[in-house]
């Protein structure tokens, strides 16, 4: 009863668009139970103040719902000007209208005599056809009824046209009656606005209550309750309880092997506790597993930044950000705020890669026609290229981040290359390192030398090969890369020629020993495989040893490279949104014919094409972005050390102020 009013009143306060946020005060009537009947019975007198008008909107719905499914039956013959009645007094032939299924079609073609023409109609359940279908006078009637064809007919036999444009013009006026409507329940509750978040508050706190009390077990003398709380509210609670007279015990949790799955609470600061809806997507975590929620808050904005550098197209993103947020808030819904707070988080880093890449909606309006082509429009920049607070020389000291631009060569692009993979190396690494120190949290043996420690033995491989480079990069940036790729070519060369590997310097060992630590670490992934199936699911040892073989060595191998390889696409991305704003500007300079940067932007044909490439970029390649971001963080890094099956601490609450 309780939980229906709550919904009732939901229901009431997003028709008003208040916001549903529980406040205020309530003073318990003697025990929850005489309580809970006080304020059941509070709710069912505010809900009958509404119902007349609650009662009025629902039959307009209902209404509307009629005529809205009569707009879609008879839509797809809109057109037909001609009266159905007169139609069905024809001398020689019968001519009937009907939406059927494509059997309904393929047995019409069947019958001999029956001419079809007809249209597909789209449905989200199934493929339907709009069909006029004509047959000698009287063979019809008994070919419609064998394959269940329901013809279409008016209210009057006037024809489909006419029946369309009445339902439509129908449907109208009661959504003007039913916004009339909606707008007088949205005043009067607007004027109760108060009394209405406190009375949803109080609902809340009861069912909690109520729930709570639900699972006290009770005898002649005692009650007895069990349940799970935060550590650092054991002592606070016992004290209270103690003062009451209560006996109160309790015990930590085993981290592993328990029958009961214990709650995990994650007590994340307020402004990135969001980020727990995306982790919630893949699962909660375990009692024992490190919630990932700290790690990702770093990583998932600044990996979105790199792949939408653009500060004009972020600042939109921004201010979408917020305003769904806010829409979020009036709505009621944690989900859009959460995402709402992400982009905000995201777009923000977005903005500052779009400094450094010195581009605002493409790059006409900082670099000018100059970017477009430097050798035919030197010096002809774009009207912020002197006042944007990041100078060409620091963004080609950054060009193996963001490698595009006046100051793009082919070498930076590469250098790219390396530098994403080296941040996959490192998030794969600490991926694996977070997954051993979970095994050791659950305190499970086998867990951790079978699962985890191989795969932390595998990822320090690319970790260790993409750092080598570091300490010649501490005094010369380019040295790093030259390293890099020095110590690519030499792996190679000694894979393509295992008899005769390069030792002929220090990096080409370090290259062939880096080659034997992974040939090591999968062959020692393969036999845990083959142990485990052998103790766990008692395969033959042929068995154990081609299976184990497929998983733990050529799988293990296979996403070895394709984990790695796989953040290569921060850069694709990158250059994606960059060329995908330059190919449209390049087609506005086009439209104009002249190289005037004046003449673009005053060009109505130019402007069009700018803002269509910007619009494709902030939607289409935005959203495509932020999925490559999630599948970065959910396959390739989460895949190493999260498993995501644990259930989440859903304390009671008291929503309001208990006097």
């Amino acid at each position: 009863e309780i939980q229906e009013h709550i919904t009732k009143l939901k229901i009431i306060m997003d028709i008003a668009g208040l916001v549903l946020e529980p406040q205020g005060k309530m003073k318990l009537e003697g025990d929850w139970i005489t309580t809970s009947e006080a304020v059941s019975k509070e709710s069912s007198e505010e809900e009958n103040k509404y119902a007349g008008l609650l009662e009025e909107i629902g039959k307009l719905r209902a209404e509307i719902d009629i005529y809205k499914s009569q707009m879609k039956e008879l839509e797809p013959f809109s057109e037909v000007d001609v009266e159905l009645e007169r139609l069905s007094n024809l001398e020689y032939f019968d001519v009937i209208l009907a939406t059927i299924s494509r059997d309904q079609l393929e047995a019409l073609k069947k019958e001999q005599g029956v001419f079809i023409s007809y249209k597909e109609v789209v449905s989200a359940k199934e493929t339907r056809y709009a069909a006029i279908i004509i047959a000698p006078k009287n063979q019809l009637e008994h070919v419609i009824a064998k394959l269940g064809i329901r013809r279409l007919e008016t209210a009057t036999g006037g024809s489909p046209r006419r029946a369309y444009e009445e339902v439509v013009a129908k449907a109208k006026n009661l959504e003007e009656i039913l916004e009339t409507a909606r707008s007088q329940l949205a005043k009067k509750v607007r004027e109760s606005s108060t009394s209405f978040r406190q009375l949803l508050g109080k609902l809340m706190t009861v069912r909690d209550a109520l729930n709570l009390l639900s699972k006290v077990r009770v005898s002649e003398n005692f009650a007895q309750l069990e349940g799970f709380v935060p550590e650092k509210k054991v002592k606070e609670i016992k004290a209270k309880l103690e003062k009451l007279g209560a006996f109160v015990d309790y015990a930590y949790p085993k981290r592993y092997g328990e029958k009961e799955e214990p709650p995990t609470y994650v007590n994340l600061p307020k402004r990135i506790k969001a980020i727990e809806s995306v982790i919630n997507i893949y699962g909660a975590p375990s009692y024992w597993e490190l919630s990932p929620a700290i790690f990702l808050i770093v990583t998932f904005p600044i990996i979105f930044g790199l792949m939408f550098p653009d500060t004009g197209d972020a600042l939109v993103v921004f201010l979408f950000s917020i305003w769904f947020y806010r829409y979020g808030v009036r709505k009621g819904s944690d989900n859009i705020k959460n995402l709402s707070l992400i982009l905000i988080y995201s777009s923000v880093v977005a903005i500052f890669t779009g400094f450094l890449a010195r581009e605002f909606f493409g790059p006409l309006l900082v670099g000018g026609l100059e970017e477009l082509n430097p050798s035919q429009f030197p010096g002809d920049v774009g009207p912020l290229y002197s006042v944007w607070p990041i100078p060409l020389s620091v963004a080609q000291r950054l060009a193996f981040l963001l490698p595009f631009g006046d100051y793009a060569t082919a070498s930076s692009i590469e250098n790219t290359m390396i530098f994403s993979v080296f941040l996959g190396s490192i998030a794969l690494f600490v991926s694996s390192l977070v997954g051993v120190l979970n095994a050791v949290r659950k305190r499970d043996p086998e867990f951790l030398v079978f699962e985890k420690l191989p795969l932390l033995l595998i990822y320090i491989a690319p970790f260790l090969i993409f750092s080598y480079g570091i300490p010649q990069g501490l005094s010369n940036g380019s040295a790093y890369f030259d390293t890099e790729k020095a110590i690519l070519g030499y792996v190679l060369h000694d894979i393509t020629n295992p008899g005769s590997p390069d030792l002929s310097n220090p990096t080409a060992v370090f290259s062939y020993v880096m080659i034997l630590w992974i040939e090591v670490a999968i062959l020692f992934n393969w036999v845990t495989k083959i142990i485990l199936l052998r103790r766990h699911e008692h395969v033959s040892v042929g068995s154990a040893i081609g299976l184990g073989f497929m998983e733990g060595g050529f799988e293990a191998g296979l996403l070895l490279m394709s984990n790695t390889i796989s953040f290569i696409r921060i850069l694709v991305f990158a250059l994606a949104h960059y060329y995908l704003l330059y190919a449209f500007s390049y087609m506005a300079y086009l439209v104009v014919g002249k190289p005037s940067l004046l003449a673009i932007f005053t060009n109505p044909a130019a402007i069009a094409l700018i803002f269509v490439g910007n619009l494709l970029a902030i939607g289409l390649e935005g959203l495509i972005v932020f999925i490559q971001d999630m599948r970065l963080h959910f396959y390739e890094m989460f895949s190493k050390f999260y498993e995501g099956r644990g259930r989440q601490f859903e304390p009671a609450l008291a929503y309001v102020e208990i006097e």
